[in-house]
């Protein structure tokens, strides 16, 4: 048998503050922008892999975001794994600069995405679906191609600070 519940509202602020003990790695998600040539960008910290038969990521991002229609009108984009020593690039992408990559070394990957040189690798993707949920929207992606460096610590957000994996292990 099933029972419906009415569920009380859950607070933002303490939402966010149970949410902080969850360490989540720093991914970058950039794609060449259609309608004017120009490389945009986005930070996110909820990335991970869906399915290995067929190749499929996905994240969340905020309805709000001016990045993502850029990004989204592409239909492909590049997902850059961030190393612990890229928190100028994770500044860069989180501001609302209209030139987010004028401080960012990066090249154009096979797909036209922009590969940020440094980080600790690389997926391309083509975007398979968004489904809203809440104030975001969930995004899936086919993987393309993808490779990875040879090594370095990921950048990592917890308790509302990024630093290295090991940092904050210590911490």
């Amino acid at each position: 048998m099933i029972t419906s519940t009415v569920l009380r509202p859950v607070d933002p602020a303490h939402f966010r503050a149970v949410m902080r003990h969850l360490p989540t790695g720093v991914v970058a998600i950039c794609a060449t922008d259609p309608v004017t040539g120009t490389p945009s960008g986005l930070v996110v910290g909820s990335f991970q892999s869906l399915s290995l038969e067929p190749a499929l990521v996905t994240f969340s991002v905020t309805h709000t975001s001016t990045s993502w229609p850029k990004i989204s009108r592409a239909q492909q984009f590049s997902v850059n794994l961030l190393a612990e020593d890229q928190q100028s690039v994770c500044g860069a992408l989180s501001s609302k600069s209209e030139d987010k990559f004028a401080s960012i070394n990066w090249h154009e990957s096979s797909y036209g995405s922009p590969h940020i040189t440094g980080s600790l690798g690389w997926i391309d993707c083509r975007v398979e679906q968004e489904i809203v949920a809440g104030d975001h929207l969930i995004v899936i992606a086919a993987v393309q191609e993808m490779t990875a460096s040879d090594g370095g610590d990921p950048l990592v957000f917890h308790g509302g600070q990024l630093g290295g994996f090991r940092q904050r292990l210590a911490a």
